[in-house]
């Protein structure tokens, strides 16, 4: 797994390497320039940790594209960005496994490099699943795929799709076949849709068939997206992206609107539409304060407070082992329980000492903090449980603080 954001970078132009450089560096990657074959291949030769390389077909010393074919066979991702627009040397280059062949033609062209790179590294985290009962077809699209940092899993028909898809914990596209035994790619792609939605799984339907009713098919069946084989490979990289693109922007639009920005815990509004979308009978909530706070931004100022918060939702966020902690506003916390009660009261009481104990380091100095906490448990709902657990938060107050009522 690629673990920074070092590309590196050849090419024989200064002012070429500068732009570059600038617009990498801008999308926060650390570019490493080299001008020819032989610094190159010596500085591969020490076995560096890159994202990828991106290569000037034509250099002094490898006017073929040369130091391609040695990076490639060093195990680097390779990305070609050249003027030479011949499609004869395009098409050999995708055979031999570079991952894009960006033209220098214009600086729109150029403005496509970042968001590839961004796109190699958010892969890391993608599994993919591909569906073919040709095994050559099924190796050629998991190779396209990997050459992209997807992890790939594989089934050769619909059934044993779904079997792989129920054994991993979570999935992000599915590229499909039609022509499969025991359930084709159309009938799998209604099943897909059952359970995930179009931004949850990402789904490509791909068929051989010349019928010009099947496109529709998968697209009214749940797919994204439909491609015929045999397809091109550029065309096959650049829907992939835009269907992850896509679930990226949804993910981080989700998490804008559920998570608190300032500790990471989930926020007030995916509290109650979690426990609204967890029915149970009997639960418990627990309702956190932090005593006297307000000292705390006094004393430190409002940069301390922070710190002290984030500090806190750290320790909040792994202090439960099933129950859901959120910041409910200010500094006060709510934490909902829907399974043991025993176990989570424990962990409650687990928590308020060990906040008790922790030196929270800020410029130089420390700051101390202890908790009140309120616990309800019961068959009530939701608000009248927080209701009953800030009124023991309230009692929890009044006896001194840094201790837990229920």
């Amino acid at each position: 797994m690629v673990m920074n954001r070092k590309v590196l970078v050849v090419d024989d132009s200064p002012t070429f390497q500068n732009y570059v450089s600038a617009l990498l560096e801008d999308a926060g990657f650390e570019p490493i320039i080299f001008s020819n074959k032989t610094d190159t291949l010596a500085f591969i030769d020490t076995k560096p940790s890159l994202i990828c390389a991106v290569l000037d077909y034509c250099l002094p010393d490898a006017p073929k594209g040369e130091v391609i074919d040695e990076v490639l066979e060093a195990g680097y991702r390779a990305i070609v960005l050249t003027g030479n627009a011949d499609k004869t040397i395009r098409d050999e280059l995708l055979k031999k496994g570079i991952v894009d062949y960006i033209l220098k033609d214009s600086s729109v062209s150029l403005a496509f490099l970042a968001p590839l790179l961004n796109r190699l590294v958010n892969n890391i985290d993608k599994i993919a699943l591909v569906v073919d009962d040709s095994p050559a077809i099924t190796q050629y699209l998991a190779e396209l795929l990997e050459r992209q940092y997807l992890t790939v899993h594989t089934a050769s028909n619909g059934i044993e799709a779904l079997e792989v898809i129920n054994n991993c914990w979570k999935i992000d596209l599915v590229i499909t076949d039609n022509d499969m035994p025991l359930m084709n790619g159309v009938e799998l792609t209604q099943h897909l849709r059952m359970e995930w939605d179009r931004e949850q799984v990402a789904i490509i339907g791909l068929s051989a068939s010349t019928n010009p009713d099947l496109t529709p098919q998968f697209l009214k069946a749940g797919a994204n997206d439909y491609l015929n084989k045999p397809f091109n490979q550029e065309e096959f990289y650049c829907r992939i992206h835009s269907l992850l693109d896509r679930q990226d922007a949804n993910e981080q639009l989700y998490f804008l609107t559920n998570r608190d920005e300032l500790t990471g815990l989930w926020n007030r509004r995916y509290f109650f539409n979690f426990a609204a979308e967890n029915p149970v009978n009997f639960k418990s909530i627990a309702m956190i304060d932090i005593d006297h706070f307000k000292q705390v931004n006094d004393e430190f100022g409002h940069g301390g407070g922070d710190h002290a918060l984030k500090t806190i939702g750290q320790i909040l966020n792994t202090a439960f082992s099933t129950a859901l902690p959120a910041r409910f506003g200010g500094e006060e916390f709510v934490v909902l329980c829907t399974s043991d009660i025993d176990v989570f009261n424990a962990e409650v009481e687990a928590l308020r000492d060990q906040l008790e104990k922790t030196s929270i380091s800020y410029n130089g100095k420390t700051i101390h903090v202890t908790v009140s906490v309120g616990v309800a448990s019961g068959e009530q709902s939701v608000p009248q449980l927080l209701k009953c657990a800030d009124d023991n938060l309230y009692k929890a107050k009044s006896n001194g603080r840094n201790n837990v009522v229920y």
